[in-house]
């Protein structure tokens, strides 16, 4: 009989492999997850209900945390599970950190991508038989000679972006800053280890990321009025499928707004963030916890008010079944986008301004700020404007009208539709609204 594959994945008594026939071939294409049952004096298995190598692995993981009498280590005298980072792995760490955390939070993809370039790291000491590798436990990645070592391998791995094929299309250096966040994850990685509830782990890192002002360089491009008055013209070109860029530029002008709080804005009214005639926008959708990244409540101006009215007007003529994921100020034909990178690249090469890392749509913020600081707006408007030093006890009582800001956006606002006379109109909206077809009305980016 041919011997037995070595199993996919293995976590504790469990491990994951697919049932097999007596000549070794699969009976099913699903993953199954086995482990050895002692009063049965047999394997016992359970199907993952899948055959996606990944979801398997996390079904896995998912069994071994269930079972109590699972540990990384026992006590010898009463068999009860102790606290041990010598025996529990970082790799497992990682595992049990994004099951229970890291996987049900709003930046998940941002997690699963700083902690994957943890275990790369693994694995590149893995092949080169260096210090560290799969076995590596939480009590060795706790140490300085671990970081060390990690800080110096991730310097020289560029930042990678690949297509569906898993073909590497772009590549740039990687910052500092990038791999300072990767550290920032892994500690909180294994301060969760030290959390559980039975503790994993007694041990806790003895660094710290590297503060932000000392790995990142701060950004020196900025755009002036001229050319954010070429960039809404570009975007508002007759008979061109640029209307996402182009509400993602209004949107970005009228609130200072970071990139992913401009593609959040929203008219449908379980968000919550605006209604008709209201005075105000509120940045932060009902139900999205406040972050780090404070997203204010701001005053509506007049430009944004009429963008924000004709998306409305287009939502409120769907059928209700139609409405779930629509009504977003940024859309590609009714859907909402999670952000205009490659128009906004497109655009930059057309108008033939530069495509570096300072000139993503993160600019428009950084401009916007520069140019209203030097006209001359308070200081406190500004910040609570942009969400900075937000959240004190005042915040929640006292909506700020921001008087100075408004003013002076006004007048940028002016000056853009003086240099593209109705370039901030929103013209997609008006032909979305003109016409009775349904898929018309549904196709309104």
């Amino acid at each position: 009989m041919p011997g037995r594959p070595p199993p996919l994945y293995r976590r504790g008594k469990y491990w994951v492999d697919k049932l097999r026939r007596a000549d070794g071939s699969e009976r099913s294409p699903r993953w199954y997850v086995f482990w050895y049952d002692p009063e049965a004096r047999r394997e016992a298995s359970a199907s993952t209900g899948t055959d996606d190598a990944d979801q398997a692995i996390v079904a896995c993981d998912r069994r071994y945390l269930a079972d109590r009498d699972e540990a990384p280590a026992f006590c010898y005298v009463c068999g009860q599970p102790l606290a041990s980072a010598a025996a529990y792995l970082l790799s497992d760490a990682i595992a049990d950190y994004r099951l229970e955390w890291g996987d049900l939070q709003a930046s998940a993809d941002t997690i699963r991508a700083r902690l994957k370039h943890v275990l790369d790291f693994l694995q590149a000491e893995e092949a080169r038989a260096g210090m560290f590798g799969l076995e590596t436990s939480c009590a060795v990645a706790c140490g300085t000679p671990f970081i060390a070592a990690f800080r110096a391998w991730s310097k020289d791995q560029p930042v990678v972006w690949r297509n569906k094929k898993g073909e590497i299309t772009t590549s740039r250096p990687r910052s500092a800053a990038s791999t300072e966040e990767s550290v920032l994850q892994l500690s909180a990685v294994l301060n969760h280890a030290a959390d559980a509830d039975p503790p994993r782990s007694e041990r806790r890192p003895v660094y710290k990321p590297l503060p932000r002002k000392q790995v990142s360089r701060p950004r020196r491009h900025r755009v002036d009025v001229p050319v954010l008055a070429r960039m809404v013209r570009y975007a508002a070109e007759p008979g061109k499928r640029r209307a996402s860029l182009h509400a993602f530029l209004v949107g970005s002008i009228c609130t200072l707004a970071r990139p992913d709080a401009v593609v959040d804005i929203c008219v449908a009214p379980e968000r919550e963030q605006w209604f008709p005639e209201s005075p105000t926008i509120d940045l932060n959708p009902f139900g999205r916890a406040q972050t780090k990244k404070f997203r204010p409540t701001l005053p509506v101006l007049p430009v944004l008010a009429e963008w924000l009215a004709a998306e409305l007007a287009v939502y409120e003529k769907l059928d209700r079944t139609d409405r779930a994921g629509a009504g977003y100020l940024v859309n590609y034909f009714g859907r909402p986008v999670q952000d205009v990178d490659t128009s906004w690249r497109t655009m930059l090469e057309e108008l033939r301004l530069p495509v570096g890392r300072e000139w993503k749509p993160y600019i428009l913020r950084h401009s916007l700020a520069t140019i209203l600081r030097n006209r001359g707006v308070a200081k406190w408007d500004l910040q609570g404007f942009m969400g900075h030093g937000a959240g004190s006890t005042t915040e929640i009582y006292a909506i700020g009208r921001f008087d100075t800001v408004r003013a002076a956006l006004e007048e940028v606002i002016g000056e853009i539709d003086a240099a593209a006379p109705g370039a901030m109109r929103r013209t997609c909206a008006e032909v979305s609204l003109s016409g009775p077809s349904k898929e018309v009305l549904k196709m309104t980016g």
